[in-house]
């Protein structure tokens, strides 16, 4: 392919595990932006299609269990039928099961991997050849701010958001040269998403431990996003989005 036929701006986006959450607010806000979307969902086909609906511009919803290979394939795949392939990748999808180590199920552990961890890795190498082919390419996986310090309960939880750190600064080293960046973003307590389904009080009770006072803001999450997925010479680095708790 020749230089003058590749990409210099992002045109078309898959959001991994878009259907709720932080996810549908990654959404909105990159076709806010003009991207065309396609949004994998697991579980809740309704909401990923009223989404889509929702949106401005294009949008498609794919059922993806991100941690199946050929699942990541075929939203590809979709991407490429639609609008040419996908320049940008937002790794969301992530579910928690959380245990203390000693009761923690072999199963637990395994299925928080798989679609947390290498549910990143499957959607990273499916989508790598095309964004070669064009030259161009932004990766963002979502971590969590768990990933540094830890947390009692949830060691699998941490464990694959550590792992995804490692394997976005190891990624991007390979596909620098292809005008290709991977970063990712580690989210703290959110106003959304995950941690959510604390009570009013626990969340209160966290945002008096944060030193910001209050939690974080989807927007905030999505600003940062867009920088990243704008900008061509930010690649292997982790961003920690938890007003100072981690300080």
């Amino acid at each position: 392919m020749s230089s003058k036929s590749k990409r210099t701006e992002p045109k078309t986006a898959i959001i991994t595990g878009a259907s709720g959450g932080l996810g549908a607010r990654l959404a909105a806000s990159l076709a806010g932006a003009g991207l065309n979307l396609v949004l994998t969902y697991n579980k809740n086909g309704g909401a990923a299609a009223k989404l889509c609906k929702e949106l401005p511009g294009e949008a498609e919803a794919v059922r993806a269990d991100a941690s199946r290979y050929g699942d990541a394939q075929r939203a590809v795949g979709r991407a490429a039928r639609l609008f040419g392939g996908a320049d940008v990748l937002i790794n969301n999808a992530g579910i928690h099961d959380d245990s203390p180590v000693i009761r923690m199920s072999a199963k637990q552990w395994d299925s928080v991997i798989a679609t947390n961890l290498k549910g990143a890795f499957n959607f990273t190498k499916a989508v790598l050849p095309g964004m070669k082919a064009r030259g161009f390419g932004r990766i963002v996986n979502v971590s969590s701010f768990t990933a540094f310090s830890g947390t009692a309960g949830a060691a699998n939880y941490a464990a694959s958001k550590a792992g995804i750190v490692g394997l976005t600064k190891s990624a991007a080293r390979e596909v620098a040269k292809y005008n290709i960046t991977v970063n990712s973003v580690s989210p703290g307590y959110f106003d959304a998403g995950m941690f959510y389904h604390l009570d009013q009080k626990a969340r209160e009770s966290i945002a008096r431990r944060i030193p910001a006072g209050r939690l974080g803001r989807p927007e905030e999450l999505s600003e940062l996003v867009l920088v990243l997925i704008s900008c061509g010479y930010i690649t292997g680095q982790d961003f920690v989005l938890d007003g100072g708790f981690s300080a």
